[in-house]
C-alpha cells in the first residue's frame, strides 16, 4: 500500500463534492503496493520507443536473434543491441545463448499475449485516426 495511504484506511474520507464520502477507503483498499506502480513504470517506459515496440512486437511472434531484429528492422547490430539491453534491464526479455548465437524472448506467454493486444488495439486506433 502507498506510503501515503499507510494511515488507517477506516478513517479515509473525502468529504468535498460527492455523495459517497467512502468511495476512496474502497479504492484504496484495491491499490497495489507502490513496487508494482514502480515495476509498471519501468516497463512502460521502456516501452515508449517505436523502435522497443517494434521490437516487442516481432519478439511476440517468436524469439529473433540480434542480427535477425536489425535485418527486419533495417538497424544497425549496434543499435538493436542498446534497445535489447533497455528491454533487458525492464525486465521485459529473457535471454538465452544457442550456440554463438543470442536469442531474445519475451519474459512470459502472459506478456507476450498482453503486449499482442495493446499493439494490435493501437494499430486499430492509429488507422481509425487517419
Amino acid at each position: 500500500m502507498s506510503t501515503l495511504l499507510e494511515r488507517d484506511l477506516d478513517q479515509l474520507t473525502c468529504d468535498a463534492y460527492n455523495d459517497d464520502p467512502t468511495r476512496v477507503r474502497r479504492v484504496a483498499r484495491l491499490m497495489p503496493k507502490d513496487d508494482a506502480f514502480d515495476q509498471a513504470t519501468v516497463m512502460l517506459k521502456a516501452m515508449a520507443d517505436p523502435v522497443r515496440a517494434r521490437i516487442l512486437y516481432a519478439l511476440t511472434q517468436e524469439p529473433l536473434c540480434v542480427c535477425e531484429l536489425a535485418t527486419l528492422l533495417g538497424m544497425s547490430l549496434p543499435a538493436v543491441s542498446h534497445h535489447l539491453k533497455l528491454l533487458t534491464t525492464a525486465g521485459m526479455l529473457r535471454v538465452r545463448k544457442q550456440g554463438k548465437f543470442t536469442c531474445y524472448y519475451l519474459r512470459d506467454e502472459h506478456q507476450g499475449t498482453t503486449l499482442g493486444a495493446l499493439l494490435a488495439d493501437l494499430t486499430r486506433l492509429g488507422e481509425s485516426t487517419r
